[in-house]
This record gives structure tokens, sequence and C-alpha cells, in this order.
């Protein structure tokens, strides 16, 4: 199993970030790589609750249905694809995307991304071995810190992090 992760401090309290980190609808104006993404008709945030997102990845545009795995209010947000287009690439599998945030005494906080997935043998392997894990970090960096931005009011930059 592959296991992916980034952190980011943040000089906010928990519960403003974890508003814009559940308000699904915005995700698309802090993640570069997300260009369309919301709940189900009729689903609230919470355990077994589906969302759907559109992903940009090189030149396709999977969409994604995801089922809540985990849910902490104000604390963790973790899903895994249950239906729509492989996301990311092909060799991925048993994918989850897992969001969690600790207060700080201080009043900050610190938010953490981490992408867990398996990865197949073959052809897919090396491509995942070779490109994925990185492009995934950037993102996951370009991520955290847009949201960041736009939890402290900023419009976040669409640009993806380089290596």
């Amino acid at each position: 199993m592959t296991v992916l992760s980034r952190d980011l401090d943040i000089a906010l309290p928990a519960d403003v970030v974890w508003e814009t980190l559940i308000d699904v609808g915005s995700w698309p104006q802090w993640m570069a790589h997300v260009a369309d993404a919301r709940w189900l008709e009729g689903e609230t945030p919470g355990p077994g609750a589906r969302l759907q997102f559109t992903m940009q990845h090189l030149q396709s545009a999977p969409t994604v249905q995801a089922e809540i795995t985990s849910f902490r209010p104000g604390k963790e947000l973790a899903y895994s694809p249950v239906a729509g287009d492989t996301p990311f690439t092909e060799g991925m599998k048993n994918l989850e995307w897992e969001w969690r945030i600790w207060g700080r005494p201080t009043g900050n906080c610190t938010l953490s991304f981490t992408l867990t997935y398996t990865a197949a043998g073959g052809a897919a392997f090396f491509r995942e071995l070779l490109g994925t894990r990185l492009q995934v970090l950037n993102l996951a960096d370009s991520s955290l810190k847009a949201l960041q931005a736009m939890a402290e009011g900023r419009v976040p930059s669409s640009e993806p992090a380089e290596a």
C-alpha cells in the first residue's frame, strides 16, 4: 500500500478550516485538479454520504462518485471512490482520500491530507512509481495552500506547485 501525505500549519481556528473543507461545491476554487464537485442530490455530509467530483487529469476529465468512509465533524473527512471513471491513473486501486484537522491550544490548526492506494503491477506500476507520486504530492501542497488562502478570505491560486 502506498501512503502519500502532506501537512500544513494554518493560523486559523480549526472550525474555519473545516467549514471551507466541507463546502464541497467550493473545491474547484482551491483544488486546481478538480473542475466540478458537489454532494449528490439529497446527501448531507456524514458517514455513507456520497459526493461527486470531476478531475482535470492530463487530457481527460474523470468523474468520480465517492462515499464518505470516515466523518468526524470539525476533525476528519475521508472518502473512497465507489462509481464513475477511474481516478488519477491506471494501476491505482483501493484509493482513499483523507483530510484531518488538529486544533492547537494557540487557536491555530494543522491540516493534513493523505492519499492511500494500492498500486497494481506491470506497466501501470512503473507509471505510478515514476510520475503519480510526485504529481499527487505537488497537488496536495497546492491544495493545502489554496484552502488556507480561501479560509483566510483571500483568492487562492489555481496553479499547481512545482517540484
